[in-house]
Parts: structure tokens; sequence; C-alpha cells
């Protein structure tokens, strides 16, 4: 297995020493670069390092890699495959132009370079082991000097490693961007680099400020999706979220089809799975679009409702979102209101004629006897990428009469005062043999984005190699996702293949070989149309209305190859009245209510949903059947008597409640796939063993079964689910190549030793068997197991003793079990990577390996768990007994001690831990120095603390409510002052690339100390309202510089939090209750208004009964001059549960981009205070407002190009110049691990974040 991203291709593969960096530097990298950016990574598991040579996995992964970055440490040079794994490496560089990025952690390039130094020692001892081959060693040495003169990366010139991460992970970002626009003529991509310039104008790329949507209009074929999935891949590394929708149009038509993608945009830019959509979408949710910088692509929606139904109105985004969207309709932009709109032209002569010559010849130019040839074809293609990329793969090694041919088609075609681009593309589509044109036209009217795999197994053998024919002529093309390979063709293309259905019969349908149009199939079997023309139906049952069929619906229809009656979500089929739910599943648009009499027998696909009869027809004789699916149907049995159905590969029954009998292997013998969930089957026969093929065997939910027969032995690979089978009490007493047995939510008791005889066992899930009290040792024997799942298994005290070594088992699950005691000896699992036992209640005793161990009774864990680096998560929460912890793997990044209520102190935290939950730990008085990779800090109701140490540069989220004795604060300003000042630095020096590299840093901050009443004295308030003074100064300065030079969204609003009821004296402007009114002084253009800073004090007294509310605070803002008037609004965050104690808000609204031509003579500025209450989903009035304060903030605009910049607040005027120096301070951290996924730097001091909407 590879730690990676998916498997296939990959944009980065990590060569790196395990034993220097993995746990302490390279995971964190990984995380960076896959989990927070999403770039495929690929990153290597020890298992594929054995033997002598490099695996096939890595080679792959090297070889199918765009970059490597490669991470010199000292022990770099001991390892043969480190080194092996470079020599690879540049050998892609030469050959394939693959980056290469070297990262010097602790060592020089000079010591790598020469072999010297600290990198000497282990090069030379693997040197001694190969004396015997020089020029082995000779290349290691090749490549480390060639390696080591690459512009690269040393960690020593960084002050710690999440620095060194965020440069790392720039410099990959910056290479993939230019790797994506580079012309890559193998992809079809000429041109695209002109048309992205050409686009960027309508993108505003580097306006921030408000929510941009752009269309894209061409006509078919014309690049208007490569060059939408260009945009896409280049910037979507800038935005908070992002989603790409293909196929709109297609995608829609079907039932609830636009609910579904817009169930799966706002699943893929939230990162979660939701079920919501429409007017639905809870306000939460709605918030956190508002707050994210989304970009949406779109891609051919050809009505305006499907832009309604899916984005709605532009104000659900936020600022900065770009919402792009592709179509051949005009109109539906424009109606829409769509103003920004590309049209994709055709490409320029010079690069038709390199596109063609792409697929034509595989090169970017073509022999000279074929030249002339080729300009014609070129002229008549019109610039069409698509048809140049068609016709060029049809004429490639074609001999020179055949290029004749085609170009007197052409010239006929073009001469033909009407035509279009199908007339032009069917030249391919004629020149292709009768059987491949049927493949087309299966592909085009019935499968289309279906698995290849699935339709190569439905056609006849002779005909399965049509697909790569299709392939090459670029007819269809390949798409891989996960484990499938799912079958792509053209719009274009699947419209023409349509239209050739068409016009086989324009008037009669049923005189056609493929009908897809659900009235025209009504029409065709309602009236017995239909005829031996017809080859297949696809008819989507929630597009029509009930209809009775004839029992010879289709006694006409002798060549029918492929029958499909389906239903895309059975929760969609229309409720009838007084059903019960099994009715309704199993009720079906299609009857018979006098049977059906015929089935043609060359069938090799027959699904049909809710089928309405007992068995198929006497008559039907499935020899050529290959797939069967029958879900939600009325069947008890396939048929009556026995038949010959040899080529019959999948059996699909599901759900069909009266199923009883299933056919035997005599019967069918060929069967792969056997799914029987939820049937009535009470009884398997024994003859299941005898089917030599079969792979997947599926009872799941099979009540009435409640045994299964005796001493089977399956002789071929075979995973069998018994899952929710609640009334089968035996194990099975099977044998054989079972690998994957799932028993699931059954009534078993006990796990019998015959299951040793399970050799090739992968996976055991016996998941909430409840009843389940043991297990044989002979469990040991399953030498293959890798995954054991045992969760929920509320009667199961004791683990069995592992007598032998379970090399390969990796994973156990004792979830809410009853066991007291762990595996023993824990040696014999030298494999295991993940033990999950949380809410073990009875468990008090614990080995060496742990994983997740909350709910325990245990009062301390075992020295030795320093001694697992691969530990990475340690979950302990619910361990009310637990009084210490020991010292901390080193690779720990996760550690969870929510009501650890004795826990009184914690050791020294590993380097690289990253969240640390400490909720309701009642007996902690102080924290051990914090990480300074820390970046999630739960302190919630920790009632005895009173300190806090000081808080870590890259810490995004700080959660400490209700820590009732907090007496002293860090140096909160120190921090944000350290941060923003080196970020300041950082800008000092020119790049070309800042509006890319700094597009998060216009950052919110904000400090929540809701209840910590101890705080309310004038020191700790004096340290929070300078806080407020100096994260206005330090963001405003690089918000402001960016708004100025270019024209970025302006910053948003800072917020703090904090016991008291006394206004800063800083606030020149006060007032009692909840509105005040101010004169800006008129002044000249020396001073810019950047925005007010504000404070509100709030009364809780009132509330203090009411526990569970929450309340948030609205300021609108109106500005009013003799030339101008501006409205501006602040809405809080929202805070949680205050008690009966005033408290204050201190906040900041800017307004960079206000702007008045007069200076501010005679401006008035007023500003109203709104607050609500949140309890129970419902709004009420809030607490009182008693006093409020207000007071612009001013610049000078004129000092930010000699790099300095003051503030003035009335009062005191602060000079950003004078803030500390930068070095040794994070940088990038304002880049990365210092934002949130909203791209704000945000301290919360509460509970988990809720936004309702007003």
């Amino acid at each position: 297995m590879a730690s990676s991203s998916s498997c296939g291709n990959y944009d980065v593969f990590l060569s790196f020493r395990g034993e220097d960096t993995r746990a302490i530097f390279t995971c964190h990298l990984y995380d960076a670069l896959f989990k927070r950016k999403k770039i495929r990574t690929f990153m290597d598991d020890e298992e594929l390092r054995r033997g002598d040579e490099i695996s096939d996995a890595l080679l792959d992964a090297i070889q199918g890699s765009k970059i490597s970055v490669v991470i010199f440490s000292k022990d770099y040079g001991s390892s043969k495959w480190c080194l092996n794994e470079l020599v690879k490496i540049l050998e892609c560089k030469h050959t394939n132009r693959q980056i290469i990025i070297p990262v010097f952690y602790g060592v020089s390039p000079s010591d790598v370079r020469h072999q010297t130094g600290i990198f000497k020692h282990g090069f030379d001892q693997l040197k001694q082991h190969f004396e015997e081959k020089p020029e082995m060693v000779q290349r290691w040495r090749d490549a480390l000097r060639e390696t080591s003169h690459l512009a690269g990366h040393e960690s020593t010139k960084f002050s710690n490693d999440a620095q060194l991460v965020n440069k790392i992970v720039e410099d990959v970002l910056k290479n993939l961007q230019k790797i994506t626009v580079s012309t890559d003529s193998s992809n079809g991509l000429v041109g695209l680099n002109s048309r992205i310039e050409q686009i960027k104008p309508f993108l505003c790329m580097d306006l921030w400020d408000t929510v941009h949507i752009v269309g894209i209009w061409g006509t078919g074929g014309i690049g208007k999706t490569t060059l939408a999935e260009a945009i896409f891949d280049q910037f979507s590394g800038e935005f908070d979220g992002k989603y790409f929708a293909k196929n709109v149009r297609r995608k829609s038509e079907t039932e609830g089809g636009l609910e579904e993608l817009q169930k799966e945009m706002l699943s893929t830019i939230l990162s979660e799975k939701l079920e919501v959509a429409g007017p639905n979408i809870p306000q939460f949710t709605k918030g956190r679009l508002r707050r994210m910088k989304v970009l949406i692509v779109l891609d051919d929606v050809n009505k305006d409702e499907q832009l309604e139904g899916l984005i709605g109105g532009l104000d659900q985004y936020g600022p900065g979102s770009r919402i792009v969207v592709t179509t051949r309709d005009k109109r539906v932009l424009e109606k829409f209101g769509v103003e920004k709109i590309y049209r994709v032209n055709g490409l320029k002569f010079d690069e038709a004629f390199e596109h063609f010559c792409n697929f034509g010849f595989k090169e970017n130019d073509c022999p000279e006897d074929l030249y002339r040839h080729s300009w014609r074809v070129v002229w008549y293609a019109d610039g069409n990428p698509l048809v140049l990329k068609v016709l060029g793969s049809s004429l490639y090694l074609k001999r020179k009469s055949h290029w004749e041919n085609v170009l007197d088609d052409l010239n006929r075609i073009c001469e033909s005062e009407i035509h279009d681009i199908y007339d032009i593309l069917k030249i391919s589509f004629n020149e292709l043999t009768p059987r491949v044109k049927s493949i087309f036209l299966d592909i085009a009217c019935f499968f289309e984005g279906e698995d290849k795999d699935f339709l190569a197994r439905i056609l006849d053998d002779s005909e399965s190699d049509g697909l790569d024919v299709l392939i090459d002529k670029s007819l269809i093309s390949i798409s891989e996702k996960w484990a499938d390979k799912l079958l792509q063709m053209h719009d274009i293309l699947q419209e023409m293949g349509r239209e050739i259905v068409r016009q086989e019969s324009e008037k009669e349908p049923g005189k056609r070989s493929r009908l897809w149009d659900p009235k025209e199939i009504r029409r065709v079997l309602k009236q017995k149309k239909g005829t031996d023309a017809i080859e297949g139906i696809f008819l989507d049952l929630s597009k029509i209305k009930g209809i009775n069929l004839d029992p010879g619906a289709f006694k006409n229809m002798s060549s029918m190859r492929l029958l499909k009656f389906y239903v895309p979500k059975f929760y969609e089929i229309k409720k009838v009245p007084s059903m019960s739910t099994e009715e309704q599943l199993s009720y079906s648009k299609v009857q018979l209510p006098n049977g059906l009499d015929y089935l043609p027998k060359k069938l090799r696909y027959l699904h049909w949903d809710t089928y309405p009869l007992r068995t198929l027809p006497s008559n039907f004789k499935p020899k050529n059947l290959v797939e069967l699916n029958l879900r939600f149907s009325k069947v008890e049995q396939l048929w009556e008597g026995e038949k010959e159905a040899f080529k019959l590969k999948s059996i699909n029954l599901s759900h069909s409640q009266h199923f009883i009998k299933m056919p035997g292997p005599l019967e069918t013998p060929n069967v792969e796939t056997y799914l029987l969930d939820y049937t009535n089957l009470a009884c398997v026969p024994s003859s299941i063993q005898n089917f030599k093929y079969l792979s997947a065997l599926s009872f799941m939910g099979c009540k009435s079964l409640r045994s299964f027969p005796s001493n089977l032995h399956f002789v071929c690979p075979v995973a069998i689910n018994f899952s929710y089978c609640v009334n089968l009490i035996e194990f099975p007493q099977i044998s054989g190549k079972v690998t994957s047995l799932n028993l699931g939510q059954t009534a078993i008791e006990e796990v019998p030793s015959s299951i040793e005889c399970l050799t090739d066992l992968v996976v055991l899930d016996l998941e909430d068997c409840k009843r389940l009290k043991r297990i044989s040792t002979r469990f040991c024997k399953l030498r293959s197991l890798v995954d054991l799942f045992l969760s929920g298994c509320l009667n199961l005290e004791r683990f069995p003793e592992i007598l032998e070594k379970m090399e390969h088992l990796k994973r156990i699950y004792l979830v809410w079990t009853a066991i007291t005691e762990l595996p023993s000896p824990f040696e014999n699992l030298p494999g295991l990577v993940l033990l999950s036992v949380s809410g073990c209640s009875m468990l008090d005793k614990l080995p060496d390996n742990i994983g997740n161990l909350s709910g325990n009774n245990f009062q301390s864990l075992p020295a030795s768990i320093k001694q697992l680096p691969w530990l990475r998560y340690l979950y302990l929460e619910d361990c009310n007994m637990l009084q210490s912890l020991p010292e901390l793997p080193l690779g720990l990044k996760h550690l969870e001690l929510r009501d650890c209520k004795i826990l009184q102190s914690l050791p020294e935290l590993p380097l690289g831990l990253e969240t640390l939950h400490l909720w309701r730990c009642n007996m902690l008085q102080s924290l051990p120095a914090l990480p300074l990779g820390l970046q999630t800090l739960d302190l919630r109701d920790c009632n005895m603390l009173r300190s806090l140490p000081e808080l870590p540069l890259c810490l995004q989220s700080l959660k400490a409510m209700n820590c009732n004795r907090l007496q002293s604060l860090p140096e909160i300003p120190s921090c944000v002052q350290e941060l923003d000042a080196s970020v300041l630095e950082k800008l000092s020096k020119p790049s070309p690339d800042r509006s890319i590299k700094w597009r998060y840093k216009t950052s919110t901050i904000y400090f929540e100390f809701t209840n910590c009443l101890e705080l309310n004295g004038k020191a700790n308030n004096k340290i929070l309202a300078d806080s407020l003074r100096m994260a206005i100064a330090a963001s405003l300065r690089l918000g402001y510089e960016n708004a100025y030079n270019e024209k970025l969204s302006e910053l948003r609003g800072s917020q703090i939090v904090l016991p008291g009821s006394e206004i800063p004296d800083w606030f020149s402007n006060q007032s009692s209750g909840s509105s005040i009114r101010i004169q800006l002084p008129a002044h000249s253009f020396c001073r810019k208004l950047i925005g007010f800073a504000f404070c509100v004090v709030l009364d809780f007294k009132q509330l203090y009964s009411d526990r569970f509310r929450h309340f948030y605070v609205d300021l609108k803002i109106k500005i009013l001059s003799e030339t101008k008037h501006v409205d501006l609004g602040y809405h809080s965050r929202l805070i949680k549960d205050p008690h009966g104690s005033d408290h204050v808000i201190l906040g900041f609204k800017p307004c960079l981009n206000v702007g008045f031509p007069d200076g501010y003579h005679h401006t008035t500025v007023s500003l109203k205070f709104f607050n609500k209450c949140h309890q129970n989903l419902k709004f009420q009035k809030g607490p009182k407002i008693k006093r409020c304060g207000v007071c612009p903030v001013y610049a000078n605009p004129s000092e930010i190009k000699a790099n300095t910049f003051t503030l003035n607040f009335a009062t005191e005027v602060w000079k950003l110049d004078d803030l500390p120096s930068a070095s040794g301070t994070a940088a990038s951290e304002f880049d990365s691990s210092g934002t949130s996924d909203e791209g704000e730097l945000y301290y919360s001091f509460d509970e988990e974040e809720l936004e309702p909407s007003p």
C-alpha cells in the first residue's frame, strides 16, 4: 500500500530517508501538499522498500509524477533504495522533463555534492557493501552531484519546519501551474495558452472584492470544456473551495438531476457529505459558503434554470469567488445576467495544423508528400479542435489513396449549401466496420459514462476489441475514477450518434435500432409498433406515467440485445396512496396484467427494475444472456424448469423480497457475481460452491436465512457478505479461497476453530454481532488477514490469544466491546498500525501498541508508548481515572484528552503536534510549552487553568470559554506583531507572483474570552485592547498595500470579546446606548480613511438565567458627504452562552475602497448597533447595549512606497516600520498553516462556530 492520494499518476513524488525524516518532517510536508492543497502526492510505505530492487509500484509512481521532491538528510546516502530512486528520478528529468526540487534537511548542498561532512559517514558505509560494483557507486555519485546543483531549499535558512514546508508547497504550486498551462500536444492543448491569456481579463483575478461570473460561449467541439478545465487547473489553488460540474445539460435531464448536482457541489466545496439542496440548505451552511472564496465551473449549460438551480444568487458566495459557465447558447448567459462573455473562436491556421498533425502523424509536423493533403483537411475543419482530432486520428497510418477519398468527401460536404459539423465527423464514423459502428452507437445512445469493463462484458467476445478501435480514432476516451474506467464521448459525437439512429426512420421510432426517449418508447410499446430493427431500449421509468403492456409487447423485436427499464433512485418512485413502504418500493410503472409471452433470445443485457411477474417468460431462452438485473422485482425464481444460461456472468436480484430459489451451476456455470440482498431466501443450495468463477456472493439483509450449508469449499477467490442476516445463528462452516467475509449484525455467538481453514481471508467483519462471546484461538491461523472488525460486539469479553505471528494484520477495531484485556503477545502483530478500542469501559490493562483508547478506566499509560514512532493519533477522551501521561511519541499529531477530569499535568509535547484537545480537564492548572506547529488548542471549561504559555505562531483555533480562573494572558500582541512583521519584511521584496502568493493575507484576527471573568482587569484589558490596534495596524499594512498596488479585496473585520464594562480611552467618541454620530474632520489628501474601530458594552444580567443562548452584533454605518453616500455593514461572529456579567466587543470594520474626491469636508458618519439572541433555532431580542464607542482610523497612502505605514487612531499614531524585527519568525505561516479554511487567522475561545442568519 502506498500512503498516497490515489492510484495512477501523481503530481508529486516524495523521495526521503524514512528513519531520518518520515515522522518529523516528511509527514507534515505530505499533509500540506495532499490534505491541505489537494495535490496528488506519493509517499511510500516501508513495504515498498523490501528486497534488493525498487518495487514496480515505486517505479510507476516516479515515472507518473510531474515533480519529485528529494529530501536529503544525513542518512539519505546510506540507503541504496533512496539512491536508486534518485537515479530513476534523474532519468525521468532527462527523458520526461520531470521537475526536481531538492530539499537539504540538516545537510548542506556541498556535503551532498561531495559526500562530505555529516553526509559522508552513511554513504561510506553503503559504498563498502558495493565495492564489487563500482559502476553503481559512480551512478550514485553522479546523481548526488547533479541534484545538489539544482535550485532547492536548505532547512538551515528557515527558522522552523513550518516555514520550510510552506516554501516547498509554494514552489510546487508554481511549477504545477507552469506545467498545467504549457503546451501538451498529446492531450490536444495546442493554442490553449493564448486563450487563457485572452480570458484572464474577464476573470479579473486581481480583484477579490466581489463575486464574478464569466461565460464561455462557442460552437460544439470548439474547445470550451478544455479551456474551462485549464482555467480550473491553473487557478483552483487560489480558492478555499472548488467544484467542476461536467455535462450539466445531460445530468440535469434526469429526474432530480439538478438537486443531485447541487448536493455534489456543496459536498465537494465544503469537503463533507451533505444531503441537502435547494431551499432546504441550512443557514449555517449558507453562512459557511458566504465566508469562502470558491471557484465553480459549470460545463455545457443549456438552460438558465440550470444556473438558477445550481448557483442561485451570487451573494451566497464569499468575496473573490469566481463562477465559470460554458454553453453553446449565448442567450442562456444573457438571460441570467452574465455580462462578461468570452467567445471561443476556432484555432488559428498554424495552431490548427499542429493540432491535426499531433493526431494524424503523432508529431507536430507532417511528411512532405502529405503536406498539401494535410493543408486541405485543416482548411475544411475551419479551426474546430474536435474535427481536427477526429479526422487526424482516422487518417493515422492510412495510405495516400485513403486520404484522397476523405478529401473528396470533405469537398462534397463543404460545397453543399447546408452542412454542419455532424456531416464532417460522420466521415470517421463511415470508415468503421459494421460491428465497431454498432459499439459506437451503443455508447452514444446507452453507455456513455459507464464502466469500460462492464460494456466489454456485455459485448460479444469478438466485439470487445472494438472499444480500443474507437479509442484510437478519438471517438471515445477513458476517464479513470477510482477503480473504474469510465467511457467518455464528446457531446457532439454523442449527438451525432443519436442523430444517425434517428435518421434510420425519422417518423417511425419502432423502425430504429435504438430507443432512449421515454415518450417514443412508451408509444412503441403501448401500440406494439416494435420491429426487428430494434436492438436496444433504455427506459428511465421516472419519466413516464404507468403503462400496461400486452403479453406480446416484445414479440416483433427479435433482434433486441439490450433491454433496460430502470429507476435512477428508488426513493424517487412516485408513491401510490394506501401502499405500504414495501409495496411502494416494488411498485412498477410497467405493468403486465396478462403476463409476458416473449423476450428475444438475442438478449445479452436484461435490466428491469420492479419487474412485476413471478418468473421470466417460460419460452425465454437465455443462452445469450450475460447480465441480469431484476432489482426490487416480484420474481420468486428466474424461470421454471432448467434453462441453459452458459454466458450469464452477473445476477442481481437485490430487494426482490419474494425470491426463494436460485438457479444452479449446471444452468449458469460462469456466474461471477451473485447479489441476493434483502430477498426472502431461506435456504442456500450446497451447489453454490460449484460456481467455478464466482467472485462476489452477497446475502445482505436476508432475514429468513438461518443457516448456511456446511463443509462448502470455494475454489476461486470470493467475497461473501452475510451482513444484516439477523437470524443467522451459526458461523458458516466454509473453506477455500474466501478473501472477505462479512457477518456484521448477525446472531452468531461463536467463531469456531474451523475458521483456520480460511487461509486466504483478508477482511473479517463481525461488527455489531451483539451475541458474539468467543473467538477461537485458531483465529491466529489467518495468515493473510489485514482487517478485523469487532466493534459493537457487546458480549465479547476476551480477545483470542495470538499464538502465532500474523504479519499482515494491520487494523483491529474493538470499539464498544466488553473486552477486559487486549491481544497478547503483542509482538505477534508486527504489522499492526491501528488498534481502536474507544468505549471499552472494562479495559484496565494496556499493551505497548495503542490507537484509540477513549472511555477507559486505566490510570496511566505505559512508558513504552514513546517507542511507537508511527503513532499519529492518540484518543483518550472520557478516561476518568487517567492522572498523568508518560513521554509521548515524536510523530504524534493529534492528542485528544477531553473529559479526563483528574488529569493534573502534561509531559513535554511532541514538536509535530498539531491538535490538542483538553476540554473539561478540570484539574489541569498549567500547560507546558506549546509546539511551534500547533494549530488547534481546545481549553474550554478548564476551570483550574490560571495562565497560558506563549502561543505558537501557527495557531489557527484557540478555544478557552469558561476558563473561570484564567488570570493572565500571554503577550498576544507580540505574537501578532511577529507574524505580521515577518510578513511585511517578506512583502518588501518584489515578487512577480504576489497576487497569487498572498491571496489569503487579508485576514481576520479573532479572540474570544467569553465568561473568563478573572480577566476583567485593566492589565489584561489593555493587552487585548492594544492587540486590536496591533491587529488592525499589522494586517492593514498588508491588506492595504495589496489593495493599493494590486487591487485585491479589502480586509475583513477583526473582533475581540472579553468580560468588562469599560471602553478603552483611545476611543475618542463614546456614547450611551446603541447609536453614535460623529463628524469627520476636513483635511487634505494626506490622510485616507481606512476604517472604523468600534467598541460595544453589553449587559447580560437579564439573560443570566437562560443558558445556551447565543448572540451576535450587527453594525450599520452610513457615511454622508455633500458628494457621496456610502452604506457599510459588519456582522460579528456568533458568541455563545455568556454568563450574567457585562462583556465588551472590540472590533474593526475596514473600508479601504471608500474614497471621497473632496476629502472629508462636511462628512457625517452614523453608526447603529443591533444585536439578536439565538436560542433553540429561534431569534429573540438580545442583551442590552449600554455604551458604544467609535474611532476613525486613517492612513497616509504616500508612505507606502517608502516602506512605512502610519495609522492614526485619533489619539495615537502607530507606525508599522517600528514593529519588531521579523528575523526568526514564521513568515510563511500566514500563507497556509496560519490560515484557516476560510482564509482567516482564527483565534476562537469558544465552541464550534454556529452561524445563523438574522
